[in-house]
């Protein structure tokens, strides 16, 4: 056991070596002093990084994805391709964004050195958590419609299906309307030519008669009337003739219609928030399908004539939230774990090299209690302390090697004053200047 007492840093092969510095950077520790730590610490620090790291990957797949589906595109072999000139940047800027993040929040957690958590701690985590949850939610995304891929083609299709039905409904609605105007025209043009068919008959019995016995000036008129009449029933006969093509018309166009919007929506594909409303629907109603008459082998059908539907699992509630507190968890696990890990020799460690890189700057951390016998620490900058001071010396000497220049020269003028007076009355009292003595600056 004598060894340990000369502890050196743990040695590791070359490769290694990076593996461990790099994770150990992931998960924000300083190598410099880890080093120099035991391989407990060693481990701690590089598991942090590891889930990190896990964190950054998960977000660069999710991202991937959402980029792959959201700008891909489908050949007429229903084969998706991607755009992978978006997707890939897209998926490496995501990742680092997601991996600074998580190395800031990793990084500036903090606990109370035991592994218990305690209210204050959970307090300060709840930021961090909050930040932690809508990372996760937001990374578990795109992969839930990845993993649950089949049934949101499912229900895509049942939704395809549902659309076609609607359409087909709307289309044949329109359609009826129009067939319902047409019979309406038929019927009227059929009134108008039941009627009109007797006045011919009675016109063509006046023209007969007027032929062989009346005039021939009554016999014109009555024939230009006949053919008004017949021109009226051809003409009537003509539009019959067109609305009941109208009519036959109008069934191959509800069909041409509804298979081409038939057509239309079949070709649709779910966009990427169609496959989490997908998803969401999931969570809610689950998958149902017709259910099956046994005795008639048909759909079966109830007592309203609506169809009949059975369940084939319910709710997808709990398998689609256990994937995404999973996610979660993954994210969060570093902000609780960085709360429940204990202090070991590379806290004090770097609580050491902390504390005298602050010394060497003229930093100090002083302590004292309070009236609740509370310690409170209060931060002292003695380089700006010292600097303060010897300014404030500096400017006192400078300031009383002034008054003691002036008091010198002072002393030296009187002693020219008393030798010779009158020089100095002379040099006060100048021509054009008032004989008022006025005192010298250093007087």
């Amino acid at each position: 056991m004598n060894e340990l007492v000369d502890y050196q840093k743990k040695e590791y092969g070359k490769t290694m070596d990076r593996i461990m510095k790099f994770l150990w950077k992931c998960g924000g520790a300083d190598a410099q002093i880890l080093q120099y730590a035991p391989y407990s610490d060693h481990i701690k620090a590089a598991g942090i990084g590891g889930v990190v790291l896990a964190t950054t990957v998960m977000a660069m797949i999710a991202m991937g994805f959402a980029m792959h589906t959201i700008f891909g595109e489908n050949t007429k072999d229903g084969v998706h391709h991607g755009n992978w000139f978006v997707t890939i940047p897209a998926a490496l800027v995501w990742g680092l964004i997601i991996f600074n993040l998580d190395r800031f929040i990793v990084s500036t957690v903090k606990g109370d050195g035991t592994e218990k958590i305690t209210w204050g701690e959970w307090g300060a985590m709840l930021p961090r958590l909050f930040m932690a949850v809508i990372i996760g939610l937001t990374i578990s995304a795109p992969l839930e419609t990845y993993i649950f891929q089949k049934e949101i083609q499912r229900s895509w299709q049942k939704y395809q299906t549902d659309l076609v039905k609607l359409s087909n409904g709307d289309i044949e609605g329109q359609i009826e309307s129009q067939k319902f105007n047409n019979k309406e025209l038929i019927a009227a043009k059929t009134k108008e030519k039941n009627e009109l068919t007797p006045k011919i008959d009675k016109q063509r019995e006046r023209v007969t008669r007027e032929r062989q016995s009346g005039t021939g000036v009554q016999w014109r008129r009555d024939t230009t009337a006949l053919g008004k009449l017949e021109r009226e029933e051809l003409r009537i006969d003509h539009e019959l003739k067109l609305l009941q093509t109208n009519d036959t018309t109008l069934v191959a166009k509800l069909k041409y219609l509804q298979d081409s919007a038939k057509s239309s929506i079949m070709e649709m594909e779910p966009g990427f928030l169609d496959q989490l409303m997908m998803l969401e629907k999931l969570s809610e109603e689950g998958q149902k399908v017709p259910a099956l008459d046994p005795s008639t082998k048909k759909p079966a059908i109830d007592e309203n004539g609506k169809p009949v539907f059975e369940q084939i699992y319910g709710s997808a509630f709990w398998p689609i939230w256990l994937v995404r507190l999973l996610f979660m968890i993954v994210e969060i696990a570093p902000v609780v774990f960085k709360f429940m890990i204990w202090d070991s020799s590379y806290d004090y460690m770097k609580d050491n090299v902390a504390q005298i890189l602050e010394a060497k700057q003229g930093i100090s951390l002083e302590s004292f209690p309070d009236e609740d016998n509370k310690t409170h620490r209060i931060r002292k900058n003695y380089n700006a302390e010292r600097i303060v001071e010897v300014a404030k010396r500096q400017n006192e000497l400078e300031k009383e090697n002034a008054i003691h220049a002036i008091t010198l020269y002072a002393e030296q003028e009187r002693k020219e004053i008393e030798e010779n007076p009158e020089a100095f009355v002379q040099n006060q009292d100048k021509p054009g200047e008032s004989n008022e003595t006025e005192p010298t600056p250093n007087a």
